[in-house]
């Protein structure tokens, strides 16, 4: 795995129509596991800068637990 985040996800035996709707529910999924992680949620008081770096900090977190998810689907990244 690259240092950046795929942009496109193909899958051998699923239609390409069906792609997005994959990801999508991958983004859902962890976009609802975020929001119950505590962690994840703004700390009231941060300053601008920490705000920018816990913003930073769950992108990232975002973005890896959907190539993960896809990946479980079976997909394969395409950059």
């Amino acid at each position: 795995m690259g240092a950046s985040t795929p942009t496109y996800w193909q899958h051998k035996t699923i239609p390409s129509s069906q792609w997005r709707n994959d990801q999508n529910r991958c983004k859902r999924a962890v976009d609802k596991h975020l929001s119950l992680n505590k962690r994840y949620h703004a700390d009231q008081g941060l300053n601008h800068y920490d705000e920018q770096m816990r913003l930073y900090d769950v992108g990232k977190k975002q973005k890896k637990l959907v190539a993960t998810c896809m990946r479980k689907l079976g997909y394969v990244p395409v950059n």
